[in-house]
């Protein structure tokens, strides 16, 4: 009997990431029939892909910091030094640092799909299996705060860790409590900070990341900013629901859900993205959709993102910084295969050769300084 191929999948956070990946992992297990699946994830975003069916075993690794290039490279070393050894027959590394940044194409999906060497003909639904304890603690948390009494339950994903929007915590209970004005509506914050519920304005901070995948059974409208929440709504734990995406046009690495949604066959009728909005901007969003139903809103309110290729600069200083030549031509081609020779791609790309000099040495000026 042929032993079971051994194999290890690199993705360490972060969350929306991992539930990305979610679908590689599921490949996987359609491309090496019987193979013992290990993922190699960090402490904190282990618990995304707890229970997941295609995944034999979890290894936590906490030596890579958050977008510590050197300690990822160090990583990628080690595992592929244990691949030589024997420990592992095939390693997939799909996260998004290193020469991986040479695959970013407009989507943060698209990136890590393109890691994985063959294609991805799965579903691309990120797998999210729940437990019924998990279940149990909304139903109590839905209960404590009186959900059923509300028409209009909306969900607000507000500090992101993505890079997607920048929103402060004063900002958005100025902008909850003008909406919660509207009759029968609540709004849940979903954050890492905790604060006082005021009966209307709830604090969801005590919840597990997972266990948002459960509460958005028990709401009507979502408010997102393409982070790990927007993408658990998404998961097969979750419902599609109307959304309102708040987005920085310049976000660092751009992630739109509709973008996304376009590019993975997902609708976007009920998607509002905004990308220039204040306080005012956003309460008329929200109430036109309660009054009038999303799809109306969108017509009013829909914001098409202004095309930008900053990423690119970025990409190319960071593949320079280690002489990663093959990486940056990859990425010409993959970002030409969809934009063309688009003028502001090129721009880009050479103005990334351009101030690498000027940049690099600031760059080393100022850690020398800290």
């Amino acid at each position: 009997m042929t032993a079971a191929k051994k194999i290890l999948l690199v993705q360490l956070y972060s969350n929306g990431d991992c539930l990305y990946a979610t679908a590689v992992a599921r490949q996987i297990k359609q491309d090496f029939p019987g193979c013992h699946l290990t993922w190699a994830i960090a402490g904190f975003c282990k618990n995304i892909i707890a229970q997941n069916p295609n995944v034999d075993e979890v290894v936590v690794t906490d030596e890579v910091a958050k977008n510590d290039v050197v300690a990822f490279r160090k990583f990628k070393r080690k595992v592929f030094r244990e691949k030589s050894e024997g420990k592992w027959d095939e390693v997939f590394v799909t996260h998004n640092m290193d020469d991986n940044q040479a695959l970013y194409d407009g989507t943060i999906r698209g990136m890590i799909f393109r890691a994985y060497p063959f294609p991805i003909t799965v579903p691309v639904q990120p797998v999210v299996l729940l437990t019924d304890i998990e279940k149990q603690t909304v139903k109590l948390f839905a209960e404590k705060n009186k959900l059923a009494q509300f028409s209009n339950i909306i969900l607000w994903e507000y500090a992101p860790q993505s890079g997607q929007s920048v929103l402060n915590f004063d900002f958005v209970m100025k902008v909850a409590l003008r909406i919660t004005q509207i009759p029968g509506t609540c709004i849940i914050l979903s954050s890492a900070t905790s604060f006082l519920s005021t009966g209307k304005i709830i604090d969801a901070s005590n919840l597990a990341v997972r266990e948002n995948a459960e509460l958005i059974h028990y709401c009507s409208l979502f408010i997102g900013c393409s982070s790990g929440i927007t993408w658990l709504s998404t998961s097969s734990a979750a419902k599609q629901l109307p959304m309102l995406q708040l987005l920085d046009p310049q976000a660092y690495f751009r992630n739109a859900p509709s973008v996304d949604f376009q590019r993975y066959g997902i609708s976007t009728n009920e998607l509002i993205e905004l990308v220039q909005y204040d306080d005012e901007k956003i309460y008329r969003s929200v109430k036109s959709i309660l009054d009038e139903g999303i799809v109306a809103a969108k017509i009013k309110f829909n914001e098409a993102l202004p095309v930008q290729f900053n990423t690119t600069r970025k990409v190319v200083y960071n593949l320079l910084c280690y002489l990663q030549f093959k990486a940056i031509a990859r990425h010409y081609r993959i970002t030409k295969s969809i934009y063309g020779r688009h003028p502001l791609f090129i721009k880009q790309f050479i103005l990334g050769f351009l101030t690498f000099p000027f940049k690099f040495i600031s760059n080393k000026w100022r850690k020398r300084k800290l």
